[in-house]
């Protein structure tokens, strides 16, 4: 995605937003979901000293492997939709020239047309 360069600034703006969009729907799902289970508030962060190592690894790893699914799944998705679009925008631009080009001319200076 990074390196794809026929994509312009646009779309790689519209792919970040969605990702970041999708992160952070995440980690509240995740939060309430967390505290639903454990019945415990979520460590707040790295150097939080009221939760346990363990759980504040659990965490962490939880945490890191849903939000990057769900950014990936974000940006993919929203990747997907801006090449249907640019295709069907393509697909009837074409069908446009076609369309004009094949279309009998009636030019009044030309006899016989």
């Amino acid at each position: 995605m990074a390196g794809d360069s026929s994509d312009g600034r646009a779309s790689q703006t519209l792919k970040h937003a969605a990702g970041m969009a999708a992160a952070a729907g995440a980690y509240k799902a995740l939060q309430l979901a967390w505290k639903r289970v454990t019945g415990n508030e979520a460590p707040l962060g790295p150097d939080d000293e009221q939760a346990p190592l363990s759980r504040a690894v659990a965490w962490t790893l939880v945490m890191g492997a849903a939000i990057t699914t769900a950014r990936m799944i974000a940006i993919r998705f929203t990747s997907k939709l801006l090449r249907s679009q640019r295709e069907s925008m393509t697909d009837s631009a074409a069908a446009a020239l076609l369309t004009t080009r094949t279309a009998p001319r009636s030019d009044p200076e030309i006899p016989g047309s």
